[in-house]
């Protein structure tokens, strides 16, 4: 028998991933989660939650014996270079060969719409900037049914920290115009992957917050000073050496609720590779492999979903909407069961995909947390103050704490 709160008088009860219907639908309109203001600092292009399966801005630049030609091989292309571009957001590099080869009629069939900008032709050529909308029930089902992984678990905002140094043992160098390694970070696309990546501006605010120094020893103070600036969880410290025409990079990746992550990358130049064009090719392939980074932590096989029952202590039903809009936002989370309701706390059943740990990041990253109190799941959101009273097993009156 599953557990329940009818003891308790004033609850509204709801079955269905609809949590609330039309019993809540008045109370829809709440106010912006904290974590919109933290995707914001990311700038244009940055990818959302609702964006995972959106190809933004896909070149075509096609030439034919028509326009009208080139215009539909155009058209085409650009929406099998976009299927492209959301499979390698949400499938980690190793992975890739498990995904099957489709034809561009299978690819355009996922697509649920798509829309052009910068169009301009001569009477053989056509060019374009699209973007397309997949259907993302559509390629979860081909990702699940051919066993490939893959995450939608959008990682909060962090800051890239570029040092610089020309050779082992040189002073580091982080801001200023002369930092070429920062420059090229800027260039990196930012609707690439999982992680939105913010660089900094490396204006005096930026200083004061971090010196040189602190983000070369890995100062925790400075570098959560410097995060907070831009509204993000935390730090990506990029440390670039170069040795004759080879840069070697050092990647630490500090986040307030995580482990650690160190990864490295080595880019050499080509033949005829300016430094900074070697700068520029580092920076894409240290963002590649932070996004991997990512993607290994978060990547579920979706062989089934799993189930938990928690309860949730709200202040009123204001609270309780916005707590649903960030489980909702938890890519894992198949269906929000709603349980019960009472004055003061929330009962539900999430179904979810993956591991309890995979569940418990995403579930940060969307500043919810899940533990367990007197041997019963809680979740809470954070920065809520905590609450005044102890949750207890479902059917028992709330302790007060302590």
């Amino acid at each position: 028998m599953r557990a329940n709160i009818l003891d308790r008088r004033g609850f509204a009860m709801v079955v269905g991933r609809a949590v609330g219907g039309a019993l809540f639908a008045a109370f829809l309109t709440v106010s912006t989660p904290a974590g919109a203001q933290s995707a914001a600092a990311t700038g244009p292009g940055a990818v959302t939650a609702k964006d995972v399966f959106v190809a933004f801005a896909v070149p075509v630049d096609v030439t034919a014996a028509t326009v009208t030609e080139a215009r539909e091989r155009g058209l085409t292309q650009g929406r099998v270079d976009g299927f492209r571009k959301v499979i390698e957001r949400v499938v980690a590099r190793e992975d890739l060969n498990r995904v099957p080869q489709l034809s561009s009629t299978q690819i355009i069939d996922m697509v649920r719409d798509f829309s052009i900008e910068n169009e301009r032709n001569s009477a053989v050529r056509y060019l374009a900037d699209l973007t397309v909308r997949f259907d993302p029930n559509v390629i979860r089902r081909l990702l699940r049914s051919n066993n490939v992984p893959f995450t939608e678990t959008l990682s909060k905002p962090v800051v890239v920290v570029p040092l610089l140094r020309d050779s082992s043992g040189a002073r580091w160098t982080l801001w200023g115009d002369d930092n070429a390694w920062r420059a090229a970070w800027s260039q990196v696309p930012k609707d690439s992957g999982l992680v939105p990546l913010i660089v900094p501006a490396g204006d005096r605010d930026d200083a004061a917050a971090l010196a040189t120094e602190q983000a070369a020893a890995k100062d925790l103070a400075g570098l959560n000073a410097l995060a907070a600036r831009y509204g993000a969880d935390g730090s990506i410290i990029a440390m670039a050496t170069f040795s004759g025409d080879t840069a070697q990079i050092a990647l630490s990746e500090l986040r307030n609720d995580l482990p650690s992550e160190d990864l490295s990358v080595t880019q050499s130049a080509e033949p005829g590779q300016s430094r900074q064009d070697v700068l520029a090719a580092a920076a894409r392939a240290a963002a590649s492999a932070l996004q991997d980074s990512w993607k290994r932590r978060n990547r579920v096989a979706f062989g089934g979903t799993t189930q938990i029952t928690a309860l949730v202590q709200v202040s009123d039903l204001k609270e309780w909407i916005t707590v649903r809009k960030h489980l909702e936002d938890v890519q894992l989370i198949d269906n929000v069961e709603l349980l019960a309701m009472t004055r003061d706390r929330v009962q539900v059943t999430l179904h979810y995909a993956g591991a309890q740990r995979q569940l418990d990041l995403a579930m940060s990253q969307q500043d919810l947390s899940l533990s367990q109190q007197n041997g019963v799941w809680i979740i809470q959101a954070r920065g809520v103050p905590a609450a005044s009273r102890v949750l207890t097993k479902p059917g028992t009156p709330a302790a007060e704490a302590q």
